[in-house]
């Protein structure tokens, strides 16, 4: 899992001192959490898509507070890369699930929905809080109501769950074990996936830098049944792709969305995307798929109509245009 979400009832603070006092230790908490894999700091939709524009003290905003710093700790802020919806379209089972859901938490004898929270639980991933309460004080938020429609929508389920939370750096130290836990779970799975590769993937050939991506390093366990599915999709097409040329409309009908590259990235990073086919000779793997932050490059020999995947990874460097 490489996201984590922000608990929006953790703002605002009560006063602007204790706002100052307490957002370099953040700052603190999501430089400590890239370090141990998390990228992306998911934002709740009314937040907007950064944090700039916040309200963490009455009539002070995050924008305010960044005026009265130094400029290292504004540099240092930049450096915090937000994103929103809490759950995005990268994550199709667990928004229709979040979608059927609801979460609450009693703060001050008040109920509140706890919308971060829930999507923390729902993702399996961390929330991280302003240390503004005695409540986020800790590196687990118990006692949160989660509420859950039935997919036959006839019977809601209510339970008590906990969600793995931080504040500040002792919090994430305590951490430490689960997420060291989670990338072995990852790894593992990969390494299943690739011993067994023919048996799911009978029309595809993984080839390339697949084996190290897979066997080596994992792929991120949120992404992993992604991953599956849209391999599973261009499994199908490849079976049925008996004749003419390769087609993107085409893959479209299995659910795939496939991209090109533009004449310019291929030009300076074309490079990056030639892969070795099992017979070693190199091709361009220009077309691909993304999934969440994955790309998965391809190849499709229209001779053999065969396909060959050579690359499951991050995305690779492309030219911006403005």
């Amino acid at each position: 899992m490489d996201i984590y979400i922000f608990n929006e009832l953790s703002s605002p603070f009560a006063t602007i001192t204790e706002a100052k006092e307490h957002l370099a230790t953040f700052i603190n908490i999501c430089f400590k959490a890239r370090e141990l894999g998390f990228k992306a700091l998911h934002l709740h939709e009314n937040i907007g898509k950064s944090l700039y524009d916040l309200p963490i003290a009455p009539d002070y905003t995050v924008s305010q507070w960044l005026q009265d710093s130094e400029e290292d700790v504004k540099n240092q802020f930049r450096e915090i890369i937000t994103k929103t919806p809490l759950i995005t379209d990268d994550y199709p089972f667990e928004k229709e699930r979040n979608e059927r859901s609801e979460f609450k938490i009693e703060i001050n004898h008040q109920t509140q929905f706890a919308d971060g929270l829930g999507a923390a639980y729902l993702l399996e991933t961390l929330c991280v809080s302003f240390l503004s309460h005695d409540l986020w004080d800790t590196d687990e938020i118990k006692n949160v109501e989660y509420y859950y429609l039935t997919e036959e929508g006839s019977d809601v389920v209510t339970k008590e769950i906990a969600v793995k939370h931080a504040s500040k750096p002792a919090h994430l130290e305590k951490h430490q074990a689960w997420f060291e836990q989670k990338k072995r779970e990852s790894l593992q799975k990969s390494q299943d996936l690739w011993k067994q590769r023919k048996e799911f993937f009978p029309h595809l050939v993984l080839c390339g830098e697949v084996e190290k991506q897979l066997t080596h390093l994992g792929i991120q366990s949120k992404f992993f049944d992604q991953i599956i599915e849209k391999l599973k999709q261009l499994n199908e097409y490849a079976q049925n792709w008996q004749n003419g040329s390769y087609s993107d409309q085409i893959a479209k009908q299995y659910g795939l969305n496939v991209s090109g590259e533009s004449e310019g990235t291929l030009k300076k990073y074309g490079r990056q995307r030639k892969f070795r086919l099992p017979n070693k000779k190199k091709e361009l793997f220009e077309k691909h798929i993304k999934t969440g932050d994955l790309r998965f490059h391809f190849y499709p020999n229209e001779e053999s109509h065969t396909i060959y995947v050579g690359y499951i990874g991050s995305h690779l460097s492309t030219v911006k245009y403005k």
